[in-house]
């Protein structure tokens, strides 16, 4: 999908082919994408692999009356590859089955959301050489300490501009870019023998926010602080939870229970307790996709759908309100989706994600916190 490609027209085009070849489509959905990306791999302290490229490709959802889909995607965009899609979609609805829990794509939207720092020019232009320097410093942590023996790293950024279309007048485009970058370090007492591992990530919008030593860093301390530990006796204590032991123990099972398609089949604990109290009154969980340079923040989703703020849980409650959708699960309860379709590429159909889910903070400090704690766990 060059940039001389005009994606508006081949819409149109495609969408007055499908409605010429087939009279039983209820509804159908484009969707185009164009992406440039570049990956870096660390292992045992040395970069393994290093690889930059693009990708370009379209893929098609149809519809019958029944509810039964057909799916094509191609990698070349053209109208003769195009037509191809079209055919292959159109054979693979008209063998599938019955759906009747499938009510409809989204409907045209008026208004999408404003969120700042999405993209960043910076990044879409960096080359293998430019992301190099990261992995290097990543590298160097590790080198220059005497405990650390070994770390597996990863760098990735990404460049993206998507395209998304269907027969009910839904009609967005937009760009955005990510990058992020990992560090697992290992580190070995030269007394005891003992090893132990700690790790980082950070994840960011523009590039310039990376800051590659100190993630290695973190790491570097967490595996140290892993180092000679001590078996304590069953007891009753304080448990204190750090950020990432508060996206462990709290934020990820959340993240996963109010997925709506796995509420629907019954694989989440918060199945039948909409409504109820189910933790401490200071539990108020929020799936904000509209913070400014965040990176789960997005204007719509993998459907076109505009993103939003969603609470899902409100003093310890479970909301009525409180489940993610796409339109498909939002369709079995009659709802509107909440923006929370979620695509890999343009190879995928959606599925169901977070965006950035939040746990509010309260009012004391860590200082204030700690001070009252004798003996404790700290996670």
């Amino acid at each position: 999908m060059s940039e001389k490609l005009d994606i508006f027209s081949l819409s149109k085009y495609t969408f007055n082919l499908l409605e010429h070849k087939s009279k039983e489509v209820k509804s159908a959905e484009l969707y185009f994408s164009k992406s440039k990306y570049i990956s870096i791999e660390v292992e045992e302290n040395s970069v393994k692999n290093s690889e930059m490229g693009s990708d370009i490709g379209a893929s098609i959802r149809i519809f019958d009356t029944r509810g039964s889909l057909g799916f094509a995607i191609t990698n070349k965009v053209n109208k003769s590859t195009l037509e191809r899609m079209i055919t292959n979609a159109l054979k693979l609805m008209q063998s599938g089955t019955m759906d009747q829990d499938f009510r409809d794509l989204p409907s045209h939207y008026k208004n999408y959301p404003k969120v700042r720092g999405l993209y960043d020019a910076e990044l879409k232009q960096m080359q293998l050489e430019d992301s190099l320097g990261y992995v290097k410093d990543l590298i160097n942590i590790c080198k220059q300490d005497e405990l650390a023996i070994s770390q597996s790293a990863q760098f990735s950024s990404t460049y993206a501009k998507t395209y998304i279309f269907n027969t009910n007048g839904v009609e967005i485009n937009g760009k955005d870019t990510i990058c992020s970058i990992v560090s697992n370090m290992i580190v070995k007492d030269k007394m005891s023998n003992e090893t132990s591992f700690g790790y980082d990530w950070q994840s960011e919008r523009s590039v310039s926010k990376i800051n590659a030593s100190e993630i290695a860093y973190n790491a570097l301390n967490e595996a140290k602080g892993n180092l000679n530990r001590v078996k304590i006796k069953s007891n009753t204590l304080p448990l204190f939870l750090t950020p990432t032991g508060t996206i462990n123990l709290i934020l990820r099972p959340i993240a996963s229970a109010v997925n709506a398609e796995s509420y629907q089949y019954n694989r989440s604990f918060l199945v039948g307790k909409k409504n109820q109290v189910i933790g401490s009154n200071y539990l108020n969980v929020h799936d904000n996709a509209l913070i400014d340079d965040a990176a789960g923040s997005s204007i719509f989703d993998g459907e076109g759908v505009p993103c939003k703020d969603k609470t899902l849980f409100q003093n310890g409650k479970f909301l009525e309100t409180g489940l993610l959708h796409n339109s498909y699960t939002a369709g079995k309860y009659n709802i509107e989706s909440t923006g929370n379709a979620a695509r890999s590429s343009y190879t995928s159909i959606p599925s169901i994600g977070i965006s950035n889910i939040i746990l509010d903070p309260g009012q004391n400090s860590q200082e204030d916190i700690l001070k009252d704690i004798k003996e404790g766990i700290l996670l």
